[in-house]
């Protein structure tokens, strides 16, 4: 994958979080603007702005929303937008180096001179001891029954593939992924092909998941982090293939009323992972409002990876500060964009900001938004959420709009 696959531009911050252009009116009056400042990446990441494989440059420059990271890896230089995806990146990167750990230990070098002979023992035994094969690798007929069935239902979303399944290697895969904490599907290249590689010998090789990362050298040293993690959902990431995991997302889509063709929609894009979309649709679930399909029509228009992750990541946020938020009962689009009215009835606009300067863009963006909400919901009172710092400028020009600012802390 290219290294412009982690870029996101003023453009792609617009599509996240600003109507179209010729739907907004400038406002006729004449405000004073301010340039975002750079700041120390120290003051986002803290000790994490250094590991094994990668350095972050010392300075971060922002778009006026969104913090962008230069990094320097052992795989090339990488831009980042966003805080919370730059550390997605840089967890996954110290789960790289995990792996590069463990392929030095003398457990994985036996196992991977075993390999060879994992698919004839496998074929082996199921001859001689069918019920234990199956059970070993399938985890029982049921399953493998289920697995089936999904695959046939969700072919064009399936990310396994079978004979890897059949053989062991994407159970491994999935079972290596969560002890470490991250996206079994994941589409950086450095850990995709580095799960890849340490899962075939190990099950091919018959070295336990566990033990293998016991015995990786100085221990495997990454640290919880709570935007990476795939725990809300780590037993179904680990014991399901994707085929399972699609077909349990559209059941959960279809019971908060979104439609088979923006449900379809959302699956086929493939900048969302499988976790991505389980996380989701979970997210989703738990917030329980209305107007739902007003989201997921959104999401599905995900164009990068690190949109769809803003996505999922704004899901999880949503369903977590609800109840803080007076209670997000239903979705509406304004601008283009789907936020949610609370039960008190005011209109909360919860977003995944770094930092909110008071730039061009922001300024066209409030005054846009604030005269549709006028227009549709005359009473209501607009709230905006953000998980990141608003500037003092920023801050006195949004509530000269009306509205009111809460300041989100990520836990």
């Amino acid at each position: 994958m290219k290294r412009n696959c982690f870029r996101v531009s003023r453009l792609m911050m617009q599509f996240l979080v600003v109507a179209p252009l010729g739907v907004m009116a400038m406002s006729s009056a004449v405000a004073a603007l301010e340039v975002p400042k750079p700041e120390p990446a120290k003051k986002y990441l803290g000790k994490s702005a250094t590991g094994s494989n990668y350095t972050v440059g010392t300075t971060v420059r922002s778009d006026g929303v969104m913090r962008i990271f230069d990094v320097n890896t052992s795989y090339g230089k990488f831009t980042i937008s966003g805080v919370e995806f730059t550390k997605l990146r840089l967890h996954e990167l110290d789960a790289v180096a995990a792996l590069e750990k463990m392929s030095q230990s003398d457990a994985f070098g036996n196992a991977f001179g075993r390999a060879a002979l994992g698919p004839i023992k496998f074929g082996a035994d199921l001859v001689t001891n069918p019920v234990d094969t199956i059970g070993r690798s399938l985890h029982g007929i049921s399953n493998m029954f289920d697995r089936v069935g999904a695959g046939l239902a969700n072919n064009s979303t399936d990310r396994d593939q079978l004979m890897d399944s059949l053989l062991g290697v994407s159970d491994t895969q999935r079972q290596l992924a969560i002890e470490l904490d991250v996206d079994p599907y994941a589409d950086f290249p450095p850990l995709a092909q580095r799960l890849k590689e340490m899962a075939g010998p190990m099950a091919g090789g018959s070295l336990p998941v566990r033990a293998g990362l016991a015995l990786v050298p100085g221990g495997v040293g990454i640290a919880v982090s709570s935007v990476a993690t795939v725990s809300t959902a780590k037993d179904t990431l680990r014991d399901k293939t994707a085929a399972q995991v699609i077909a349990e997302v559209r059941t959960i889509l279809q019971s908060l009323d979104v439609s088979p063709e923006t449900t379809n929609r959302l699956l086929e894009n493939r900048n969302y992972t499988p976790a991505d979309l389980l996380i989701m649709a979970l997210a989703l679930k738990q917030l329980n409002a209305q107007n739902t399909a007003i989201f997921v029509e959104h999401a599905a228009g995900a164009g990068s990876r690190n949109a769809a992750f803003y996505q999922r990541r704004r899901t999880q946020i949503l369903a977590a500060r609800s109840a803080e938020l007076g209670g997000l009962a239903s979705f509406l689009k304004v601008g283009g964009q789907p936020i949610n009215v609370a039960r008190n009835g005011n209109i909360v606009a919860a977003f995944m900001f770094d930092d909110v300067a008071w730039t061009e863009l922001q300024q066209r963006t409030f005054v846009a938004a604030t005269a549709e909400i006028r227009r549709a919901r005359p009473a209501a009172h607009p709230v905006l959420a953000t998980t990141g710092a608003v500037t003092p400028m920023a801050a006195a020009a949004i509530r000269k709009l009306g509205w009111k600012i809460v300041q989100l802390k990520l836990r």
